[in-house]
């Protein structure tokens, strides 16, 4: 007795050459499509460093204008343009680690030092001004240059310009009118009351 063997058709032997070019293809667009969101999240994840060490230093920098109760708004003052900040250098006379008395206003001015030299050692091109009141609170804005800062057409952007009807998530990222930003310079606010 002769065994018949079952055939098969052609379509069931596997998969082609052209099957598997689209697989291949479907699958290289969905890697590109992944590509595209690291890069992304890479920007989200700089932009959320320098926002992270802003916070940092203005967290720190509440806790000595604390310590300091004697001290008057004008010792906390600090309103130096963009350009001027980022290149100052003020004089540290280590009121808070020296045995030396210091009054008020040169603790003051060790604090204001000790804030702009860590924002121009961690922050890209970076400088700060201090606005505001003991009483109603102080104003910091940390500035620095964001090299990925761009329009669509590759050029440098420009931050917003603070005014007195900026609120919100604006506020937070505006540039004060006196610190005169070029482009590619961004802008964190952050508030802290004594």
């Amino acid at each position: 007795m002769a065994m018949s063997i079952p055939h098969r058709s052609r379509s069931q032997q596997g998969a082609t050459l052209i099957e598997a070019l689209v697989s291949i293809l479907i699958m290289s667009f969905g890697l590109l499509g992944l590509a595209g969101l690291q890069a992304g999240a890479l920007g989200f994840q700089k932009s959320a460093w320098s926002t992270h060490r802003v916070a940092e230093f203005t967290g720190n920098f509440g806790e000595r204008v604390r310590a300091n109760p004697k001290a008057v708004d004008a010792d906390y003052q600090y309103t130096a343009n963009y350009t001027t900040g980022k290149a100052a250098t003020l004089t540290k006379l280590n009121c808070r680690t020296s045995t030396t008395a210091c009054t008020a206003a040169q603790v003051a001015a060790d604090d204001l030092a000790d804030l702009l030299q860590k924002a121009q050692a961690s922050l890209p091109q970076g400088s700060m001004q201090i606005t505001g009141t003991i009483t109603d609170g102080f104003v910091i804005t940390a500035l620095y240059f964001d090299k990925d800062f761009l329009k669509a057409d590759g050029t440098p952007d420009t931050s917003l310009t603070c005014n007195a009807t900026t609120t919100g998530l604006n506020w937070r990222n505006c540039c004060p009118d006196t610190a005169s930003a070029p482009a590619g310079v961004r802008c964190r606010r952050f508030t802290i009351i004594p």
